[in-house]
């Protein structure tokens, strides 16, 4: 086993085991906090630094992905067939997230998670979208460019990441910060094995 895919299976692990120590507590105490009335409080030094905290990280990440984002476009010119639109694409929309999630990171430095994840969701249906009409493009152009089952495999993705969007867009789960929270971490620990199984089978992907 690769070191990549051991560290992508040791995280699972570990959310597989936050999520039982989570979903086995009882935190019915919640709904009643939730049902009591905020208090305003001018944020102090410390919470205020704490947010800046948050602020910075979230923007050191965006600036990682537009480092990443300009290797790659040089790497497009310089080197042809090294990277393909597709793949630009995806770190294009991967910015688009980041940068909602500086905004949202400096407005509420916890529990912003909600939106930023529904935008992601959003970008991650554009991008299996756009790669499954990339795909049937090249067919009308040559048939049998893309075979069957990698377009059977495309239209599965772009099913699934709807279904997720469709998810993470219920309103039936904001009446209850609980089911908000245990939604989160049902999609979390989806999203998490998604990626143990790509890594596994790396090989199916079609080269070609």
């Amino acid at each position: 086993m690769s070191r990549s895919s051991r560290s992508v299976r040791l995280a699972a692990i570990a959310l597989a085991t936050a999520v039982a120590f989570i979903t086995s507590r009882r935190l019915t105490h919640r709904e009643a906090t939730a049902e009591q009335p905020a208090l305003a409080a001018t944020p102090s030094p410390a919470e205020l630094a704490h947010a800046d905290l948050h602020g910075r990280y979230a923007e050191a990440r965006l600036r990682l992905a537009q480092a990443n984002l300009a290797q790659a476009e040089h790497l497009a010119e310089t080197v042809p067939g090294q990277v393909g639109g597709l793949e630009l694409a995806s770190l294009r929309r991967r910015i688009e997230v980041l940068k909602r999630h500086v905004v949202t990171s400096r407005e509420q430095a916890h529990g912003n998670g909600f939106g930023l994840a529904t935008t992601a969701a959003m970008t991650a249906v554009r991008q299996a979208e756009d790669e499954l009409a990339t795909a049937r493009s090249a067919n009308m152009r040559q048939p049998e460019t893309v075979s069957q089952t990698t377009l059977r495999q495309l239209e599965a993705a772009a099913e699934l990441a709807q279904a997720r969007l469709a998810v993470w867009n219920d309103p039936s789960f904001l009446d209850s910060p609980l089911q908000v929270m245990q939604m989160q971490i049902d999609q979390l620990a989806d999203e998490v094995f998604d990626l143990v199984h790509r890594v596994d089978n790396r090989f199916l992907q079609d080269r070609r």
